[in-house]
């Protein structure tokens, strides 16, 4: 039984609580019917921040009305200033009004930041990106995120059994942040396994992974082989995506084991793959596609219904119909697709759908970028222009005319709203390279040993950009688009000197003209060549295909054959001495190449025919008359990116024949022959070493052909390039005596460097080829490179 005096109490408690609620609220409501004026702001407790600079942070001020709620949130502005460890405030009665005192407690300051345990990184490697640093203020919040970062900083180089501490301690100048590291063992990739993969090969797999072994042929550079938890986890991604692409939505791929040896050094890495079904390729399914029936965008699609599904084919698909759309000016159209799945078995339809959107005319092209090359430079080499259609493929080719030019690292085209939403303004974004430039530096060839490299090149030369004084000669002659390049390159077998200056648009006409003047020394084993030669050119571009080149030149040569040595082949003797050419020469030209800056040619055909002729009817002592045809094929079969960001894999063909013969009794002098082999024409042979020799001296021939069919790929963005190669060729001493079945074959692989080198690509080519149905006078080589000089 419950006591009566509690009883009673209960039954009043009621009333009291009523009464108090009442009080409190007779209370608030006289507060908020008399309201209070601030009249005093202050901060307590400051030691080193200027009251007056903390005060001005804050949004009330004397002569408000007191707010509650505004000076919560006045708290909550000091908090954010990042100044202060804590922060409280409380209201006092000043004269007629109240005054509001804020109480803080101030950050310390951080008096030195150390390292423990450090050897893999420099101090300055580690500090970088720290947000604790001497003289700043002390956070727990930032430490730890500073720690998390030293520890990102050491697992990315491998250290993945590396711990990150800290230790504080109280000093006079402030609070001393000590970093206690252990850093461990690096641990590399020794092996990646698989086990459950038996459609797709391991080796396949490993190549779209970046958690691998580290590389061998590049010392580490583009693969250091060091475990990292965050790119294994977007290896396993993929993975499942190049198994989802080739059909197989159903895959699992995860890690199933970690063994390390005993030194924790390396690490053996297992992963499981489960499959699944690979599923059927049934068919596309259109939609939201009005401008074009379905009928005629099904005819571009390669992918065959009832094949495993393979998303590289509809991804072409998918190309091949956006492009269609782009080269009828729906430039902005787009075509995305999704799987769809059958409800039982595993069929998959893939489901395309367009956004057409509206057609798109050009109402103006502007031109940004260009602080130095004058915009008709660039206007000319555009293939579209105000008042017609956008077209897809005339953008692809004037960025390739650009690129071309060799004076712009960067060309993009951006787009900007019109009079209509018909109606476009193109915008041709570019980006210059240095216009000028002197180089000096070396080559080495293994067809011509050392040589030497002192250029002063300009490709956008302007002649009749004249300075004003001598401080302005760095910023004049430049903007034109006219090519200027004096070239000395002394060498220990070979010298050359050379002048040339090209204007490819001659009184701003479809015409082109080239003045060359050169001295070339080439040193051989049995004799030495000396050529001083003048070779002016000029060309025409016709209206109804700029691509479409004709060109008439002339050459005149003075050659020296002197320094002949008793067992030179008797060829040379018998042109010892002076001996000069004079020789008209024409030709025509079709290219249709596409050019991207440091990656060169990835689309298109070229061809060139050439004929020339030379006698004593034109001041010359060689009779003589010479034809040459070349083609070239160039097939992108795979890309990433666009634009100036593009990366291609190109299938490339080259084929070169020539043939040359005497129009009178005599024959073919020795300096006027065909060459072939080395790094430039066919591989796997040394510079000059298929075809006749005689003591081991090439003697050239009259009629040659030789080709490479080359597959290159990108292995470090545009600068490092893969090349797989076959190549093949003949050279015959007499026209008569041409013998398909005695053409030499060579295959092999190779690497290409273009390093930006101020702006102009220095160019590396190495290569390993292995030469078969070889000649006994032919001279083989197997390692060819070239530094410095062009491919």
């Amino acid at each position: 039984m419950v006591p009566a005096p509690v009883r009673q109490a209960a039954a009043r408690l009621p009333v009291v609580v009523a009464v108090s609620a009442c009080f409190l609220t007779a209370i608030c409501a006289q507060e908020e019917a008399t309201p209070s004026i601030i009249l005093k702001i202050s901060i307590a407790n400051l030691h080193r921040e200027s009251e007056g600079e903390i005060l001005a942070r804050l949004k009330i001020r004397i002569g408000d009305i007191y707010d509650r709620a505004k000076v919560n949130a006045a708290t909550a502005t000091l908090y954010t200033t990042g100044k202060f460890k804590n922060v409280k405030w409380h209201k006092s009665t000043f004269e007629d009004g109240v005054a509001i005192t804020f109480t803080v407690e101030e950050l310390p300051m951080v008096g030195s930041v150390e390292f423990q345990g450090r050897a893999a990184f420099s101090v300055g490697d580690l500090r970088e990106g720290l947000e604790t640093e001497a003289g700043g203020l002390f956070s727990e919040s930032s430490l730890q995120r500073d720690r998390e970062l030293l520890r990102e900083k050491y697992l990315e180089e491998g250290y993945i059994f590396a711990t990150v501490e800290t230790q504080e301690t109280q000093s006079p100048g402030g609070v001393k942040i000590t970093f206690l590291i252990e850093e461990g063992t690096r641990v590399r990739i020794r092996e990646v396994k698989f086990i459950g993969n038996k459609s797709i090969r391991s080796g396949t797999l490993l190549g779209v992974m970046n958690t691998r072994e580290k590389d061998f042929w590049f010392f580490g550079l583009v693969r250091s082989g060091f475990y990292d938890e965050l790119t294994l986890q977007e290896d396993l991604s993929n993975i499942k995506r190049y198994y989802q692409g080739q059909g197989y939505f159903d895959v699992m791929a995860e890690p199933s084991g970690f063994a390390f040896d005993r030194s924790k050094e390396w690490l053996t890495i297992t992963i499981r793959v489960d499959e699944g079904p690979q599923y059927t390729f049934r068919g596309y399914r259109l939609s939201e596609n009005t401008v074009f029936r379905e009928e005629t965008l099904l005819e571009l699609t390669t992918a065959v219904p009832g094949q495993p599904f393979n998303a590289d084919e509809v991804r072409k698909d998918q190309s091949a119909i956006k492009n269609y759309y782009g080269d009828r000016a729906y430039i902005f159209a787009d075509v995305a697709f999704d799987p769809e799945f059958a409800l039982e078995g595993y069929d998959v339809f893939v489901r395309l759908d367009i956004r057409e959107e509206n057609e798109i005319y050009i109402e103006e092209v502007k031109i940004q970028g260009n602080a130095k090359t004058q915009d008709r430079v660039i206007r000319r080499e555009l293939e579209f222009y105000p008042g017609e259609r956008v077209d897809r493929s005339r953008l692809e080719k004037s960025r390739s005319n650009l690129n071309r030019l060799q004076i712009f690292s960067g060309v993009d085209y951006t787009f900007e709203n019109g009079s209509s939403p018909s109606d476009k303004t193109i915008v041709v974004n570019i980006q210059e390279v240095q216009a000028g430039r002197l180089i000096i530096g070396f080559g080495v060839t293994s067809g011509f040993g050392i040589i030497g490299n002192f250029n002063i090149i300009k490709r956008n030369f302007d002649l009749t950009d004249l300075p004003d004084s001598v401080y302005d000669i760095q910023d004049s002659f430049t903007g034109a688009g006219q090519t200027l390049n004096l070239q000395a390159q002394p060498g220990t077998l070979r010298s050359l000197y050379r002048f040339t200056l090209i204007e490819p648009y001659l009184f701003d006409t479809r015409n082109a003209l080239r003045i060359s003047a050169s001295k070339l020394t080439i040193i051989r084993d049995d004799w030495d060549e000396d050529r001083a030669t003048f070779d002016p050119q000029i060309s025409h571009a016709f209206d109804f295909d700029r691509d479409f080149v004709f060109y008439l030149g002339q050459r005149l040569e003075e050659v020296e054959i002197s320094r002949i040595d008793f067992g030179a082949p008797p060829d040379v003797f018998a042109v010892e001495g002076f001996n000069t050419v004079s020789a008209l020469n024409t030709g025509v030209r079709y290219d249709k190449r596409l050019f991207e800056y440091l990656e060169g040619y990835f689309d298109g055909s070229y061809y060139a025919l050439e004929y020339e002729y030379g006698g004593d009817v034109l001041g010359g002592d060689v009779d003589f008359q010479k034809g040459e045809f070349s083609n070239e094929f160039f097939y992108p079969i795979y890309a990433t990116g666009s634009g100036s960001s593009s990366l291609h894999h190109v299938v490339s063909w080259i084929n070169r024949y020539g043939i040359i013969e005497s129009t009178s009794d005599g024959t073919i002098p020795v300096f006027e022959r065909f060459f072939v082999g080395g790094a430039n024409t066919v591989r796997g042979f040394r510079f000059r070493g298929l075809g006749p020799h005689v003591n081991k001296e090439a003697t050239g021939g009259t009629e040659m052909l030789f080709g490479n069919l080359e597959y290159s790929f990108p292995i470090f963005l545009k600068v490092l390039r893969g090349v797989l190669f076959f190549d093949y060729g003949n050279l015959e001493p007499e026209n008569q005596s041409f013998d398909f079945s005695r053409m030499r074959y060579a295959t092999g692989v190779g690497l290409r460097v273009n390093f930006p080198f101020l702006g102009v690509p220095l160019p590396i080519g190495l290569y390993l080829g292995k030469a078969f149905k070889v000649e006994d006078t032919d001279r083989e080589q197997l390692f060819l490179f070239t530094i410095g000089a062009p491919f």
